[in-house]
């Protein structure tokens, strides 16, 4: 977690009120006017102040420390030294980031004068406080132009690299982007359109290494500590800078309608299919038997009623529910593994601007909770939905108020067993009485 500096605290730079008042709605409908409904690049000055840049960047460096001592090489975690990529990452990450560092002492111990660029995938997942800002910054926003069809997920860019280790190159279609730089130093991105950047014959056209001779033909954009870029989907482009910097890139995600048809047969597959190791044989029935497929089909877990596109029509609604009870992010936070003791006099409250969703379940009797993204199946009980009314409400419950609220000899254990899934999930914060 973020340790401050001395006389220094998170509470008068990032709480919801102060981003609020930063990223109203005034603020996102002049960003989709300069930027043309999404459609344009643009970099924008009026942004987070050195301050929370600065509190952002120490965040980021706790996200590579608990990548570091826990996660390791999952979620995408890329390297590059001296302009070639690392393979084994186990030395790195025993030079993780200390709590006393900034970003400035953390690099210099880690990596001395040589150039590193760092990207890392699914950031969203790790620092609550770094997600949570970033969420309330981007809450009016998609309360203008909708939830993204996939969701949000950002990546972290660190690094004093000259340039973006993979050249030019257009990022999976569907994905703008919103970077929020936190500095220290400056960074520029050149972009091309599909007819500005004309490349050699026999010259590759992705992932182009060749960048001088397509540099006059970039659109330039340069933009500094706590500044914010945007850039529409399916551009070509270019991230150079010679100083040390770290970005968050916040991708909105939209694709093909084929595309995103297989992410939701995906989903069906997950959410349908038993696993099995059983071996099939050559089949050596006559060309019209197909009785040997039975066995696979044996493996799908369908409802009765439930043809293909009624299955990814719930699927979407699934998807729907995550979304929005996560602050549009795809991807869940890492549940807690701590226990807090829960006393009568303890202070239950949700964590802003995230909302718990609830809906019926398949199964009779049980509902379907989504908390921060994950859907927990529960056994419903009078007082269960008033709960997650109440604390969706805001403000601070004690849990002898929440146990009040349901009529059943079972109240207290109930509630505390809902609470500890509710914290576990990160979708509320216990505080002592």
């Amino acid at each position: 977690m973020y340790h401050p500096r001395e006389n220094e605290t998170i509470d008068d730079s990032l709480t919801p009120d102060r981003l609020r008042q930063q990223f109203d709605a005034d603020w996102w409908t002049g960003f989709l006017a300069r930027t043309e409904q999404m459609s344009r690049p643009c970099v924008f000055t009026d942004a987070l102040d050195a301050r929370q840049a600065r509190i952002m960047r120490r965040q980021v460096l706790d996200i590579l420390a608990e990548v570091g001592q826990v996660h390791q090489a999952k979620y995408g975690y890329r390297l590059w030294l001296d302009g070639r990529q690392v393979d084994d990452l186990d030395e790195h990450f025993s030079l993780h980031p200390q709590p006393h560092e900034d970003i400035e002492d953390w690099v210099r111990r880690a990596f001395g004068e040589r150039k590193f660029g760092i990207i890392l995938n699914r950031g969203e997942k790790f620092s609550p406080g770094l997600s949570q800002a970033i969420a309330h910054i981007l809450e009016p926003a998609l309360k203008m132009i909708g939830m993204p069809t996939e969701g949000i997920l950002f990546t972290v860019f660190l690094g004093n690299y000259d340039m973006t280790p993979l050249g030019i190159h257009k990022d999976s279609p569907g994905k703008s982007v919103i970077h929020f730089h936190l500095g220290p130093g400056p960074k520029t991105m050149y972009t091309w359109g599909d007819d500005d950047y004309v490349t050699a014959p026999g010259e590759k056209r992705l992932n182009n290494m060749n960048i001088a001779p397509h540099l006059p033909s970039a659109v330039r954009h340069t933009f500094g500590e706590g500044q914010l870029y945007f850039m529409p989907e399916n551009m070509f482009h270019l991230g150079m800078q010679d100083q040390l910097s770290i970005g968050i890139a916040c991708w909105f995600y939209n694709r093909s309608d084929h595309d995103f048809a297989c992410e939701l047969l995906h989903r069906v597959r997950e959410a349908h299919l038993r696993p099995s190791g059983i071996m099939l044989k050559a089949d050596r029935r006559p060309i019209d038997d197909i009785g040997a497929v039975e066995s696979a089909l044996s493996l799908l877990a369908l409802p009765s009623d439930g043809d293909l596109r009624a299955l990814m029509r719930n699927a979407y609604r699934d998807l729907r529910y995550s979304l929005f009870s996560n602050g549009g992010y795809r991807n869940s936070p890492v549940p807690r593994e701590d226990k807090p003791a829960m006393h009568a006099d303890s202070r239950i409250a949700i964590e802003p601007p995230y909302r718990m969703l609830c809906r019926p379940a398949p199964e009779a009797g049980r509902l379907e909770l989504y908390v921060r993204g994950t859907k927990i199946s529960l056994g419903n009980f009078p007082g269960l939905e008033g709960i997650v009314d109440r604390l969706n409400g805001g403000g601070k419950l004690a849990v002898a108020d929440i146990v009040a609220m349901v009529d059943d000899p079972l109240a207290e254990k109930k509630v505390h067993y809902l609470l500890g899934l509710l914290h576990r999930y990160r979708g509320i914060a216990v505080t002592p009485g």
